[in-house]
């Protein structure tokens, strides 16, 4: 079973955390368009990918909606934490 931690870790929770962040500091309402995720398992993925950013503190959301059958997160913003913790796997990549 994957773990939060390697949520945290993820493709999608790096894309999560990359676009807020060009967003910031705006809320917005996001959807797994916004993102760019493609797939029948898109909606689940960032669900519970969005779960654990929560979770952990890097991103903040007013609530979850259902639109179209998919999870829609309102007013969705990148944390003070979530900002410094991108930029730190930011640094990481680059050595």
């Amino acid at each position: 079973m994957e773990q939060a931690g390697d949520r945290l870790e993820s493709a999608i929770a790096r894309r999560v955390l990359d676009q807020l962040a060009q967003w910031r500091p705006t809320p917005r309402d996001v959807d797994a368009n916004a993102f760019g995720l493609e797939g029948s398992m898109r909606n689940r993925e960032l669900l519970a990918v969005m779960e654990a950013l929560c979770d952990a503190g890097l991103v903040m959301y007013e609530a979850i909606v259902v639109r179209n059958r998919a999870p829609c997160f309102r007013d969705a913003v990148i944390t003070t934490s979530g900002y410094a913790a991108l930029q730190a796997m930011r640094r990481k990549d680059s050595r």
